[in-house]
């Protein structure tokens, strides 16, 4: 999909927003609310009749005598998740599934070889807690990347460092307009490519000047570099990016959404037959995402905790 810039651009010429300045018209901010508010409505109403289109797997590691592990920041609702399993070796052959269980049937304090997990609020809780290390393998639904403009690009190659903090050096690019501004009103940052693919994801920053960023020590992710190269580009906020991560096919939906609330705010008189080409538009693409399933379906067999210990 095209970079969110090149939405903008798209929705104002539809909408005949293309004169606007720091006092008058319609500014980017606005648009890029909407444009997200249109990414957060399909994936919502995608994952209400598809469940398993975004689902995505992470490992997290298990701690002796620890209860609670906190899900990713990106799982979508802080709540759905498809499937747990533990290894207490952290071998892949090891993993078996874990049964979900309610908060009424919390074992605090017992330790054990887990058998069920509960969600609650941001966290799943393994009943009974690990007596030993080991590893949790969770599928989640992802919650796509917020989008955001460039606000900024880094003029060197920065490393960084994962026990005190660092700054990062910027440079002037005239293919985007530097937003200090816009990154001060932040407490984090990601760092992506021209492409909107993430290099580095939230990185927690402490101060911005008017050629670098402080930011506070940090540890990368799995995947991710250690070293922020330069020419990539600052987006602020957690798990941000400049290109929707939805296939090219949906763009259209993001812009007719956008367009329909500008047009609305105007109180054109446009803004009702776009609602009506919106309503159509979006039960299309949500019947796209449904699973193709013309392969032979048999009875999964699941191995259960039960089963390992016997």
């Amino acid at each position: 999909m095209r970079s969110l810039t090149h939405l903008i651009d798209q929705v104002r010429k539809q909408t005949e927003n293309e004169e606007f300045s720091d006092f008058t018209g319609i500014g980017d901010q606005e648009f890029i609310q909407y444009l997200n508010d249109a990414q957060y409505s399909l994936q919502a109403s995608i994952v209400h009749q598809h469940p398993r289109v975004f689902v995505q797997e992470t490992i997290i590691d298990a701690v002796s005598g620890q209860e609670k592990y906190t899900l990713p920041s990106d799982c979508f609702l802080k709540n759905k998740v498809h499937n747990v399993e533990f290894s207490a070796s952290g071998s892949d052959d090891d993993y078996f599934a874990l049964e979900e269980d309610t908060i009424k049937r919390r074992t605090s304090g017992v330790s054990g070889s887990p058998s069920k997990y509960i969600r609650l609020a941001g966290q799943i809780l393994l009943t009974p807690q690990p007596q030993s290390g080991g590893k949790i393998r969770i599928n989640y639904v992802r919650r796509l990347k917020e989008l955001d403009k460039k606000a900024a690009k880094i003029g060197s190659d920065t490393a960084i460092n994962s026990s005190v903090s660092f700054t990062v050096a910027l440079t002037s690019d005239s293919t985007i307009s530097t937003d200090l501004d816009s990154l001060s009103k932040h407490d984090f940052i990601c760092v992506v490519d021209k492409e909107g693919n993430t290099i580095v994801k939230n990185i927690e920053i402490t101060a911005v000047d008017t050629s670098l960023i402080t930011c506070a020590a940090h540890t990368v992710e799995a995947g991710e570099v250690t070293t922020l190269p330069a020419g990539s580009f600052i987006v602020g906020g957690k798990d941000t990016t400049t290109h929707s991560e939805l296939d090219i096919s949906v763009e259209r939906y993001l812009i007719a959404y956008c367009s329909w609330k500008i047009l609305k705010r105007d109180s054109s008189v446009d803004s009702t037959e776009q609602q009506m080409e919106l309503g159509s538009m979006l039960q299309e693409i949500i019947k796209s995402y449904a699973m193709i399933s013309d392969d032979v379906q048999f009875i999964p067999q699941l191995n259960s905790w039960d089963d390992w210990s016997n």
